[in-house]
């Protein structure tokens, strides 16, 4: 076989071993694999408009389009003509707007179910299913919360998923302060932990991403400023909001990140990030507070999570609730001090 393929050096073994090492794992994953599935299946139903277009998701899109994004009160909407997020929502959309409507939405959609699977885990389909009892008839609070999120494109289990991602890779949290900002308040846990390289990669990408987007569009960032400005106090919402005031609810999601932050209890950070959204609907936090679950345990979501990304030569991305290390105290530090002294 080496003769005939004219490298003396090569052979079928060789060839098989190779591919063997490059290709990904991809264990069975029943939650995970429906998840996918149903989110295909809705992207599908969506585009061919058996079920209704999702509200949110079509908003995202249109804002790339808009010439007015920022209305003077936030009560006003005009079919997702306006986008009350910062404008990197709007340029990103713009710059998709080649692959068209229908493209996006399917990989949208995909997208939304697939984050919804990587915060609830073995709970994911379960939820979807009590999110279905309105159908049949079946009234309970707020269980559409799960489901409704999804079916709407709404970008709530994308960002919660990216809450977890970002305890380990901090530059993620630039992604939470340019879409609904409030709950990048989570990235005080590496200030109140100490850890201020990660602090200051947060602190960087932010810069960096705000930068960019400026210096193609300031007149979008002035816009979104004065927008701020006029609508500060939440009033006059377009939908009822949560009854605890925003000021409230950020004061109290920094306490709990100080105290997450210094107990090791990771699963305070979206518990506090979802908290922290400004214009809080319902029960809109709980996506968040569903994700929360992801670090108070190991999950074969994580498990396939890490050796898939081990074998592409990157860092895991799963939680890292077993690789906290106890934040130092005072006593420890000064110890620490004398004994190198010492030496």
């Amino acid at each position: 076989m080496a003769e005939l393929t004219g490298n003396p050096g090569w052979n079928v073994g060789d060839a098989r071993a190779r591919s063997k090492r490059l290709t990904l794992p991809w264990r069975r994953d029943l939650h995970r694999d429906a998840m996918l599935v149903i989110g295909l299946l809705v992207a599908i139903a969506q585009v061919t408009r058996i079920l209704p277009t999702p509200g949110d998701a079509q908003a995202y899109w249109l804002a790339g389009t808009s010439s007015e994004l920022y209305p003077d009160r936030w009560s006003q909407l005009d079919g997702g003509q306006f986008l009350f997020y910062p404008p990197p929502v709007a340029q990103i959309s713009t710059l998709l707007q080649p692959i068209g409507w229908s493209a996006f939405l399917m990989g949208w959609t995909i997208l939304i179910f697939a984050c919804f699977w990587y915060c609830a885990g073995r709970w994911s389909l379960p939820l979807v299913a009590i999110g279905l009892l309105p159908v049949v008839g079946i009234h309970v609070p707020y269980v559409e919360t799960f489901l409704g999120y999804a079916l709407l494109g709404n970008m709530q289990w994308i960002l919660a998923a990216l809450v977890i991602v970002s305890i380990r890779h901090s530059a993620g949290w630039a992604g939470l302060v340019v879409t609904k900002t409030g709950p990048a308040i989570g990235g005080l846990w590496h200030v109140f932990r100490g850890e201020w390289r990660a602090a200051g990669v947060a602190a960087a990408s932010t810069i960096a991403v705000v930068a960019v987007s400026f210096a193609f569009a300031p007149h979008l960032w002035t816009d979104w400023i004065a927008f701020a400005i006029r609508n500060y106090d939440l009033s006059d919402p377009p939908q009822p909001l949560f009854p605890i005031p925003f000021g409230l609810r950020l004061a109290i999601a920094a306490i709990l990140l100080l105290w997450g932050a210094r107990t090791n209890r990771a699963w305070t950070v979206p518990i506090a990030a979802g908290w922290a959204i400004p214009a809080l609907y319902g029960m809109a936090f709980l996506p968040f507070w569903i994700a929360a679950s992801r670090l108070t345990r190991g999950t074969a979501a994580r498990s396939h999570l890490d050796s898939v990304i081990r074998r592409i030569g990157m860092t895991s991305f799963a939680p890292p609730q077993l690789e906290l290390e106890p934040v130092p105290t005072i006593r420890s530090r000064r110890r620490t001090y004398f004994r190198s002294l010492g030496d």
